[in-house]
Parts: structure tokens; sequence; C-alpha cells
């Protein structure tokens, strides 16, 4: 593709919702039933807010554990009727092999068939993104109730045509350095699904790693703790934030519009124009904007 090919900028829409864990998950590793149908409702109430905005996002985002694992069908008829790709992280994914029982923790990316194309999809198929490397607390969490996490080894990188490349890590594993190494100038956006209450740690790093992968970061965390973030290597500081929620217990929806054809151009080596220079070491891909991509299937 050439430079002129890629779209201007990608919109995305960022759903945080409001579990709390000590209600959701109590004596199992399974969502109650109370917190359950509350964030049903949460979900509900914003996607239906995302779909009316003209134009809609062509992404839709979820935190970390925020989905329900019997609302993955309707999500993904959702996902249909608004023409929308949704990257939302499940509720924990129970193995019950033996002699240990195993738990794994995942997020779905769901792709209309006519995403970029069409207002409306038919069909959507799914992909699911899993974490490697577990919180200590959540860790913690799943062995005193005779579970044991299953580590999930593998690093996605997504195609989107017109609208370049983009990764999903879940949460701890977005400080994984031998992944931020694989994604350096390989794509333009990195969506984190977060349940974390570091706030101001998931922040600073989320302005180091836009530098150092240079690329758009978008960090969704859940409504309980508050602290979403956007993230853009922008040179002036002022334009690098482009999006930031703070203040807990606060169920919100927001659509961010992330840049596109003029980062690939800096990822490139051409004009850096508001970008900050390519981070100390890394060469110019000048190879990416003649890669030859296709729409994700």
């Amino acid at each position: 593709m050439t430079l002129t090919s890629f779209e201007e900028v990608l919109r995305v829409g960022i759903i945080q919702t409001t579990i709390e864990n000590t209600s959701a998950w109590t004596e199992s590793v399974q969502m109650t039933r109370y917190e359950e149908e509350r964030v049903i409702a949460e979900i509900q109430q914003h996607v239906a807010s995302l779909a009316l905005e003209k134009p809609r996002p062509h992404i839709i985002l979820l935190p970390e554990l925020s989905v329900p694992t019997g609302f993955l069908q309707r999500l993904r008829r959702i996902s249909a009727q608004t023409n929308a790709i949704i990257i939302a992280g499940m509720d924990f994914h129970v193995s019950e092999r033996r002699p240990t029982k195993k738990v794994v923790n995942r997020a779905a990316v769901i792709v209309p068939d006519g995403w970029g194309r069409r207002d409306r999809s038919t069909r959507t198929t799914i992909s699911y993104v899993g974490k490697t490397y577990p919180a200590w607390r959540e860790d913690q969490f799943l062995k005193e109730l005779g579970y044991e996490f299953q580590k999930t080894p593998e690093v996605w990188i997504f195609e989107a045509g017109p609208f370049g490349r983009f990764a999903v890590a879940i949460c701890y594993d977005f400080l994984d350095l031998e992944r931020v190494a694989m994604y350096r100038l390989r794509v333009q956006n990195l969506f984190v699904l977060a349940y974390n209450n570091d706030l101001s740690s998931f922040e600073h790093a989320a302005e180091a790693l836009a530098r150092m992968i240079y690329c758009n970061i978008v960090v969704c965390n859940t409504g309980h703790f508050g602290g979403s973030a956007v993230l853009s290597p922008y040179h002036k500081p002022e334009k690098r934030l482009l999006y930031r929620h703070q203040g807990n217990g606060l169920s919100t929806s927001q659509t961010v519009c992330l840049p596109i054809a003029s980062l690939i151009e800096a990822q490139s080596g051409g004009a850096k124009g508001d970008f900050k220079s390519l981070p100390p070491g890394a060469e110019a891909n000048v190879g990416l904007i003649e890669i030859e991509t296709s729409i994700l299937l």
C-alpha cells in the first residue's frame, strides 16, 4: 500500500465498566449473577450511545475481565449491527483439565465481515488474545480457589488494511519488555485492556512506550478504579495526551481519534511533522507502507 492508501484517523470507542472485584469474584472464578447482570446493562447502555455517533467508532474497547462469557454471542451481534471491531476483556475461561484446574485470562477480538466497507455486517469472526503474565494478586486469588493460571505465550499483530496494524495486550503484559521490542515500529496502535489500580504507573508507562514503540497507546481500564488514557508520540506535550479519564466508580464511554497516515509516514522515515524523532537505535521502517496489507478477516 502507498501512504495515500491509509486513512487519516482511526476512531476508537473506549468503554469503562465498573465491576468491583470483591463482589464479582467471591467464591468462584466466574462472575456472580448480580455483577453479570449489572455489567451487561452498562455495556448495552454505552454501546447504544456509541452507535448513535456520526460517524461511528471503527473499534470499541472493553476492559480486562469485563464481559461475562454468556454475553459473547450478543456482543457478536452488536459488532455486526454497529459494524465495529469489538475488543473485549472476557471473564475467566476455566479448563477442567486434571490433575490441575487451569484458568485463562483472554480478550475476544470480534471482527464484522463488512468492517471498513459497509454500514452493517451479516456475520463476525472471532479471535482470542491470551494473557501471558498474571499480576501477583490475580495469581494468588486463583491459587486460593485451587486453580492455576495458564499462560498464553503468544503475541498477535492484526492487519487492518487502510487503518494500519494494531496489537492487543492484557494489563500486566503491557510491561513485558520482550513484547515491547516485538511491537517496535511494527504497529500503529497498541490497545491495553486493564483491571488495574496503579493508575499513575500505567499512565507513565504508556507515555514512555508510545515513544519507545512509536505508536498510539490506548489504555482501557476499569471504571471501578478509573484511569483510562490515550497517548500518541506527538512532539508537543499538550498534543501527546489525547484522552484521560480520572475518578473511581465512574461508568463512562468516549470516542477518540488516533492518527494513522501521518504516524505511518513518520515511522517510515518521512517527514516527522508533529511527531517526535524515531527512538534511539531504531531504523526507519521504510518498507512499512510498501507491505501489502488486507483487512482482518
